[in-house]
């Protein structure tokens, strides 16, 4: 009970205090409200609302201009994808032609090379160096997409295959391919020089059978006696 009276004062000046800050606090707020006034600021209904009204605009046309710059960036970085995958593409085509170029001036050395292998004398050490020759040629050429066309036994292709004659065969059916005058090669999905070849054209027709002389004077018979 002692310690009552003690507390209730206590609970006095804490009360007493927080009403001189209220009282300080409004004091200036006052001031603040003074100092608007006379600079013409004053915090108004209409004064507040033309701020947020002005505000509101301000952050409409800032959205809008992000929007915008969103717009152009998306834009900007399709159309640098699509340069940069035009650029890859006549890169590699531009390779390419210049590997087919390549390709078709080597040619005819691969020809002689094999046409010096197909007479060449097997016993001859020589021989065996031009066959190694050859193949880290054929080797070279073909790590750059070069491969032969299929020719002897295929049916003939005009897209690969150029026909220099039509022979007729007993064997062979008509559209393939018996011989292969010269080898064709074709690099990826390009064609090179396409396979000069000799096509069959089928078992030769049976010549028509004679007529006999008496069957062709009894005709001429006929036809006398009906005129």
């Amino acid at each position: 009970m002692e310690n009552y009276p003690v507390k209730m004062k206590e609970q006095v000046h804490k009360t007493e205090f927080e009403m001189m800050l209220e009282r300080k606090a409004a004091e200036e707020a006052e001031q603040k409200a003074q100092a608007a006034i006379e600079n013409g600021h004053a915090p108004g209904p209409d004064n507040a609302a033309g701020l947020s009204e002005e505000a509101a605009a301000q952050l409409a046309a800032q959205q809008a201009e992000v929007e915008q710059l969103k717009d152009q960036l998306l834009r900007a970085r399709a159309e640098f994808d699509n340069y940069r995958k035009r650029t890859l593409r006549e890169m590699e085509q531009v390779r390419q032609t210049a590997s087919l170029n390549l390709i078709r001036v080597l040619l005819p050395i691969l020809d002689n090379l094999e046409r010096a292998l197909a007479h060449a004398n097997e016993s001859d050490g020589l021989t065996e160096g031009i066959r190694l020759i050859y193949k880290q040629f054929m080797d070279a050429l073909a790590g750059e997409g070069l491969e032969p066309i299929p020719a002897r036994g295929e049916c003939f292709d005009p897209l690969i295959h150029e026909a220099l004659a039509t022979v007729p065969s007993e064997e062979i059916p008509q559209g393939i391919i018996t011989e292969e005058y010269e080898r064709g090669y074709k690099q990826r999905n390009t064609v090179v020089r396409p396979s000069k070849v000799i096509v069959s054209s089928g078992p030769a027709a049976e010549p028509a059978a004679p007529v006999p002389a008496e069957e062709e004077q009894m005709d001429e018979t006929a036809s006398s006696l009906n005129e």
